[in-house]
Protein backbone atom coordinates (compact mmCIF):
# COMPACT_ATOMS: atom_id res chain seq x y z
CA UNK A 1 0.00 0.00 0.00
CA UNK A 2 1.54 3.43 -0.99
CA UNK A 3 1.80 5.89 2.15
CA UNK A 4 2.79 9.75 1.50
CA UNK A 5 3.97 11.06 4.68
CA UNK A 6 3.94 15.25 4.37
CA UNK A 7 5.30 17.33 6.50
CA UNK A 8 3.16 20.36 7.27
CA UNK A 9 5.15 24.37 7.60
CA UNK A 10 7.03 24.70 4.39
CA UNK A 11 5.93 21.93 2.43
CA UNK A 12 2.08 21.60 2.71
CA UNK A 13 1.51 25.81 3.51
CA UNK A 14 3.40 28.47 3.76
CA UNK A 15 3.79 29.00 6.94
CA UNK A 16 7.58 28.87 8.17
CA UNK A 17 7.64 33.33 8.32
CA UNK A 18 4.56 33.47 10.24
CA UNK A 19 5.78 30.72 12.63
CA UNK A 20 9.04 32.69 13.15
CA UNK A 21 6.83 35.86 13.23
CA UNK A 22 4.98 34.61 16.53
CA UNK A 23 8.26 33.15 18.19
CA UNK A 24 9.25 37.31 17.63
CA UNK A 25 6.52 38.85 18.67
CA UNK A 26 6.32 36.32 21.54
CA UNK A 27 9.71 36.87 22.65
CA UNK A 28 9.29 40.39 22.66
CA UNK A 29 6.19 40.45 25.40
CA UNK A 30 8.95 39.56 27.48
CA UNK A 31 11.50 41.75 26.72
CA UNK A 32 13.87 39.45 24.26
CA UNK A 33 14.25 41.03 20.97
CA UNK A 34 15.41 38.79 18.18
CA UNK A 35 16.00 39.24 14.50
CA UNK A 36 13.85 37.65 11.37
CA UNK A 37 16.98 36.21 10.43
CA UNK A 38 17.53 34.46 14.22
CA UNK A 39 14.16 32.79 13.72
CA UNK A 40 15.26 30.73 10.34
CA UNK A 41 17.17 28.48 12.91
CA UNK A 42 14.22 26.91 14.59
CA UNK A 43 12.97 25.47 11.01
CA UNK A 44 11.26 22.19 11.45
CA UNK A 45 13.20 22.11 15.26
CA UNK A 46 10.80 20.46 18.29
CA UNK A 47 9.22 23.79 19.56
CA UNK A 48 10.54 21.91 22.87
CA UNK A 49 13.99 23.00 21.88
CA UNK A 50 12.81 26.66 21.70
CA UNK A 51 11.45 26.94 24.38
CA UNK A 52 13.76 25.43 26.23
CA UNK A 53 16.64 27.95 24.28
CA UNK A 54 14.74 31.28 25.22
CA UNK A 55 13.75 29.82 28.98
CA UNK A 56 17.28 30.41 29.50
CA UNK A 57 17.52 34.15 28.33
CA UNK A 58 13.93 35.41 29.84
CA UNK A 59 10.91 34.04 32.25
CA UNK A 60 9.28 32.13 29.83
CA UNK A 61 5.92 30.75 31.02
CA UNK A 62 5.84 26.88 30.53
CA UNK A 63 6.01 24.88 27.47
CA UNK A 64 2.08 24.12 26.98
CA UNK A 65 1.40 27.96 28.17
CA UNK A 66 4.22 29.34 25.50
CA UNK A 67 2.00 27.00 22.89
CA UNK A 68 -1.34 28.11 23.56
CA UNK A 69 0.20 32.06 23.36
CA UNK A 70 2.13 31.12 19.95
CA UNK A 71 -0.94 28.92 18.53
CA UNK A 72 -3.33 32.32 18.83
CA UNK A 73 -0.42 34.63 17.02
CA UNK A 74 -0.36 31.76 14.44
CA UNK A 75 -3.83 31.20 14.08
CA UNK A 76 -5.01 34.84 13.62
CA UNK A 77 -2.47 34.43 10.38
CA UNK A 78 -4.49 31.17 8.81
CA UNK A 79 -6.61 30.61 5.78
CA UNK A 80 -6.66 28.43 2.61
CA UNK A 81 -4.84 30.32 0.84
CA UNK A 82 -1.41 29.62 2.84
CA UNK A 83 -1.34 26.51 1.06
CA UNK A 84 1.17 26.19 -1.54
CA UNK A 85 -0.65 25.64 -5.10
CA UNK A 86 1.61 22.33 -6.38
CA UNK A 87 0.88 20.67 -2.66
CA UNK A 88 -2.69 21.17 -3.01
CA UNK A 89 -3.23 20.02 -6.68
CA UNK A 90 -0.83 17.05 -5.19
CA UNK A 91 -2.36 16.21 -2.26
CA UNK A 92 -6.25 16.16 -4.19
CA UNK A 93 -4.68 13.81 -7.00
CA UNK A 94 -2.85 11.50 -4.63
CA UNK A 95 -6.12 11.60 -2.44
CA UNK A 96 -8.27 10.61 -6.27
CA UNK A 97 -5.83 7.48 -6.53
CA UNK A 98 -6.98 6.15 -3.38
CA UNK A 99 -3.54 6.46 -2.13
CA UNK A 100 -3.13 7.33 2.04
CA UNK A 101 -1.49 10.39 3.18
CA UNK A 102 -0.32 11.58 6.78
CA UNK A 103 0.31 14.91 8.19
CA UNK A 104 3.43 14.43 10.44
CA UNK A 105 4.47 18.04 12.01
CA UNK A 106 6.91 19.20 14.28
CA UNK A 107 4.83 21.40 15.38
CA UNK A 108 1.87 20.44 18.83
CA UNK A 109 -0.81 18.49 17.68
CA UNK A 110 -3.70 21.08 18.19
CA UNK A 111 -1.67 23.75 16.13
CA UNK A 112 -1.25 21.22 13.68
CA UNK A 113 -4.99 20.71 13.47
CA UNK A 114 -6.08 24.13 13.56
CA UNK A 115 -3.93 24.95 10.79
CA UNK A 116 -4.94 21.90 9.04
CA UNK A 117 -8.87 22.49 9.34
CA UNK A 118 -8.19 26.33 8.48
CA UNK A 119 -6.30 25.17 5.57
CA UNK A 120 -9.49 22.72 4.43
CA UNK A 121 -7.14 20.08 4.24
CA UNK A 122 -7.58 17.93 7.45
CA UNK A 123 -9.65 15.17 5.66
CA UNK A 124 -7.24 14.63 3.18
CA UNK A 125 -5.41 13.00 5.74
CA UNK A 126 -6.23 8.85 7.49
CA UNK A 127 -3.51 10.15 10.37
CA UNK A 128 -2.40 13.45 11.65
CA UNK A 129 0.51 13.65 14.42
CA UNK A 130 2.30 16.28 16.25
CA UNK A 131 5.85 16.33 17.27
CA UNK A 132 4.31 16.89 21.08
CA UNK A 133 3.60 13.21 20.57
CA UNK A 134 6.23 11.44 20.39
CA UNK A 135 9.21 11.45 22.91
CA UNK A 136 11.89 12.52 20.41
CA UNK A 137 11.00 14.68 17.52
CA UNK A 138 12.51 15.69 14.18
CA UNK A 139 15.28 14.68 13.69
CA UNK A 140 15.36 11.64 15.34
CA UNK A 141 12.72 9.29 13.44
CA UNK A 142 10.12 8.42 15.89
CA UNK A 143 7.76 10.67 14.66
CA UNK A 144 7.85 9.04 10.85
CA UNK A 145 8.28 5.73 12.66
CA UNK A 146 4.90 6.01 14.63
CA UNK A 147 3.20 7.15 11.84
CA UNK A 148 4.22 4.62 8.96
CA UNK A 149 3.36 1.68 12.22
CA UNK A 150 -0.28 3.18 12.60
CA UNK A 151 -0.87 3.23 9.07
CA UNK A 152 0.78 -0.25 7.82
CA UNK A 153 2.05 1.49 4.32
CA UNK A 154 4.95 -0.75 2.61
CA UNK A 155 5.76 1.93 -0.17
CA UNK A 156 6.64 5.36 1.50
CA UNK A 157 7.17 8.70 0.35
CA UNK A 158 8.20 11.56 2.80
CA UNK A 159 7.36 15.16 1.81
CA UNK A 160 9.75 17.60 3.37
CA UNK A 161 11.28 20.67 3.05
CA UNK A 162 13.80 20.91 5.74
CA UNK A 163 17.10 19.27 6.90
CA UNK A 164 15.87 18.02 10.16
CA UNK A 165 12.52 16.77 8.80
CA UNK A 166 14.84 15.50 6.02
CA UNK A 167 16.94 13.52 8.48
CA UNK A 168 14.29 12.39 10.66
CA UNK A 169 12.39 10.98 7.26
CA UNK A 170 16.11 9.30 6.36
CA UNK A 171 16.48 7.42 9.62
CA UNK A 172 13.07 6.15 9.44
CA UNK A 173 13.98 3.84 5.94
CA UNK A 174 11.85 5.95 3.94
CA UNK A 175 12.27 7.91 0.53
CA UNK A 176 12.84 11.40 0.96
CA UNK A 177 11.35 13.90 -1.78
CA UNK A 178 12.50 17.32 -0.75
CA UNK A 179 10.93 20.75 -2.02
CA UNK A 180 13.00 23.22 -2.10
CA UNK A 181 10.72 26.51 -0.72
CA UNK A 182 13.63 28.78 -1.36
CA UNK A 183 14.45 28.45 2.44
CA UNK A 184 17.34 26.62 2.55
CA UNK A 185 19.87 25.92 -0.13
CA UNK A 186 20.77 22.91 -2.13
CA UNK A 187 23.62 21.60 0.19
CA UNK A 188 21.13 22.13 3.06
CA UNK A 189 18.79 19.57 1.58
CA UNK A 190 21.35 16.81 -0.09
CA UNK A 191 20.46 14.25 2.12
CA UNK A 192 17.48 13.74 0.78
CA UNK A 193 16.76 10.92 -1.73
CA UNK A 194 15.14 14.06 -4.37
CA UNK A 195 14.52 18.06 -4.38
CA UNK A 196 12.51 18.98 -6.38
CA UNK A 197 11.33 22.72 -7.40
CA UNK A 198 7.69 21.74 -7.61
CA UNK A 199 5.72 18.98 -6.34
CA UNK A 200 3.90 17.15 -9.24
CA UNK A 201 2.14 13.69 -9.49
CA UNK A 202 4.29 12.52 -12.32
CA UNK A 203 7.06 12.70 -9.73
CA UNK A 204 5.00 10.52 -6.89
CA UNK A 205 4.33 8.12 -9.39
CA UNK A 206 8.00 7.23 -10.74
CA UNK A 207 8.99 7.44 -6.88
CA UNK A 208 6.58 4.96 -6.21
CA UNK A 209 6.96 3.02 -9.23
CA UNK A 210 10.94 2.72 -8.34
CA UNK A 211 10.39 1.48 -4.74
Amino acid sequence: MNGIYWDCDGTLMDTEKSYGLAWKEHLSDFGLEISEEETRQWVGIDDRLVHSFYAKNVDLENFEKTMVSLGKIIEGTLNEKLMFQDAQILLEETNNRGWTSACVSASPYELLKNKLIKANIFNYFSYVIGGDQVDRNKPYPDIYNKAISELQTTKNIIIEDSPPGISSGKASGSFVVAIDRGIFTKDELNKADLIVDNLSIDIIETVFNSL
